[in-house]
């Protein structure tokens, strides 16, 4: 009788305690132990072992999908599941459109990817990378983006995320932004995906070993314009500790831009519909639609047709829309706040550009036609005005105030020609590419050559690997350092002081390697658009001046 009542407890209690275990039920996150299978807040995933002695964790869901009626709506948190969820493969991209593929990805698309190395470590940094492409491509499951070598070499774990693109991320017209909470009416759903993603950091990266209280966002070209955001997000904060803007610019929209841009959208797709015969006629259409039709109308369109309202440039990046001050989810003054120091999250801040950023642009539109005197006057300006953009004008702002966390800048230089027309990369791709917008990823990264590099033919040789690999080791080492410390500098590594705001003082680090080895000094000097406009009219003649203006005054992002 004793043994039999003892086994009856003894069944009870083993019952109870897997039914308690971390994992088995949503809402109880889970302690490392080394293994592929984790438990989140919301059920358990099981990763795999991937590259260069890490684990994996791939399209891991950090919201709800943002289909139907969320739509156009703030991020909801996702639900639980129940048993073990395959985390192998990515998660969709973000719904977008692609020259010659036409639109790709899907509306669901709000998920995660983890990588760490395996081991016991807990307590780890943690690295999340918030991909480029305009804010309208892109996915955080490029190859470029791959964490397997990060995560190993820098002992973090990494994240890749993917977040609303386009349309579907930075929207706000009356009938779909002007009702619901204030997140809803803000318009800025992308901004608002990735601080959820932020909030699902804190909540379950314990559980992979990693530190949230020690968590740093990065991102390149419109994945840094997204840090740069992020820095005066009010929501955000104490959701990251450190900040990494690679390439990117600090430019807002104001809430009438967007909304006119909707307008044209809508307009766009009447015509289309053959609703209107032209945009002017579209317009008075509009007009006479009420705000509930309004909604219907955009709401009932897939992606592929709402797509064919909006321009796109390069590579299928979309001309609008973009970030804006709804004076919500980012703030009225947009980035005034780096001049007022009034900006919500300040956090050491690792800030650069590179030396030859619009050439990229240049060669694949052709325009002007590579190789000529006018292609390398006007990336040459170009170039100056997005470090305007991208580096200086921030930083001097943000330096300019006292008591604020450092800032150290950089420009990185690998592939740019020297003062002697020399450069480590191949044939000519010194002079049509030199150092150019996206080259710093594979040094920031260890990701091997990226392909957009090999869009202009193999810039990764021979010749130059001694060199390419000092400077990829010496990259990932001040991001390493700068992630756990909100400090590059250590043993050993040439030193990198904070932009000091003083004239004629060190303001950034040049990154840069022969063929052999590394090419590290230091820079002083200040560029502003002011700066540009006097070098043009120093260099130039009055006709060629007159023109390269009127070139530059047109972009979308260096209007004077």
């Amino acid at each position: 009788m004793i043994q039999r009542r003892y086994r009856r407890y003894w069944f009870f209690a083993v019952t109870l305690a897997i039914l308690v275990s971390p994992g088995f039920a949503s809402g109880v996150v889970g302690s490392w132990d080394n293994r592929t299978i984790v438990a989140t807040q919301y059920g358990e995933v099981r990763g795999m072992a991937d590259m260069h002695s890490t684990w994996s964790w791939r399209g891991i869901p950090y919201a709800a999908p943002p289909v139907g009626s969320l739509r156009w709506k703030a991020p909801m948190a996702p639900e639980s599941w129940q048993g073990i969820r395959p985390a192998i493969s990515f998660g969709s991209s973000a719904a977008q459109y692609l020259p010659v593929i036409g639109p790709l990805g899907s509306e669901d698309c709000l998920y995660l990817n983890i990588w760490r190395p395996k081991g016991k470590e807990i307590g780890l940094p943690v690295y999340v990378f918030i991909h480029g492409g305009g804010n309208s491509i892109g996915t955080g499951a490029s190859p470029d983006y791959s964490g397997d070598v990060f995560a190993s070499r820098a002992k973090m774990v990494y994240v890749t995320v993917n977040y609303r693109l386009g349309v579907f991320g930075w929207f706000r017209h009356p009938a779909i932004t002007g009702y619901g909470s204030p997140e809803d009416q803000s318009g800025n759903f992308g901004t608002l995906d990735l601080i959820q993603s932020l909030r699902w950091i804190q909540e379950n990266i314990t559980s992979f070993g990693g530190d949230p209280g020690n968590v740093t966002i990065a991102g390149e070209s419109a994945g840094a314009m997204n840090v740069l955001s992020l820095l005066t997000a009010p929501a955000a904060a104490g959701l990251f500790h450190r900040a990494v803007a690679e390439s990117g610019l600090a430019v807002m929209r104001t809430t009438a831009d967007a909304e006119n841009k909707s307008l044209t959208l809508l307009c766009n797709l009447l015509v289309a519909d053959g609703n209107a015969p032209d945009n002017e006629a579209a317009r008075t259409y509009a007009q006479s639609m009420s705000a509930f039709d309004i909604n219907v109308y955009l709401r009932s369109k897939i992606p592929a047709e709402l797509f064919k309202g909006i321009p796109t440039m390069i590579g299928g990046m979309a001309q609008w829309p973009s970030l804006f001050n709804d004076g919500t989810v980012l703030p009225a003054s947009g980035y005034g706040v780096f001049a007022t120091g009034t900006w919500a999250n300040k956090v050491p801040l690792l800030i650069g550009v590179n030396k030859d950023e619009i050439k990229l642009f240049r060669f694949l539109i052709k325009d002007p036609e590579p190789g000529t005197r006018y292609y390398e006057l006007l990336s040459r300006y170009q170039s100056l005005m997005w470090r305007s953009y991208g580096l200086d004008t921030v930083t001097m702002a943000m330096t300019a105030n006292r008591d604020i966390p450092p800032v150290y800048a950089y420009r990185f230089d690998w592939g740019s020609e020297d003062a002697a027309g020399i450069s480590v990369l191949p044939g000519k791709l010194g002079a049509l590419m030199g150092s150019h917008h996206y080259a710093e990823i594979p040094f920031f990264l260890g990701t091997g050559s990226s392909q957009i590099s090999m869009l202009a033919g193999r810039s990764f040789s021979v010749q130059n690997r001694q060199g390419r690999e000092k400077l990829t080791g010496l990259c990932m080492s001040y991001l390493a350092n700068f992630a756990r410390s909100g400090n590059p500098n250590g043993e050993l590594l040439p030193a990198w002081t904070p932009w000091n705001p003083a004239t004629g003082s060190d303001k950034y680090l040049i990154l840069d390697a022969s063929f052999k080895d590394l090419r590290i000094s230091r820079g002083s000097d200040i560029v502003t658009l002011q700066s540009v406009k006097d070098l043009i009219n120093r260099e130039l003649s009055e006709p060629e001046r007159t023109e390269f203006l009127k070139v530059l005054s047109a972009s979308r992002l260096f209007g004077f």
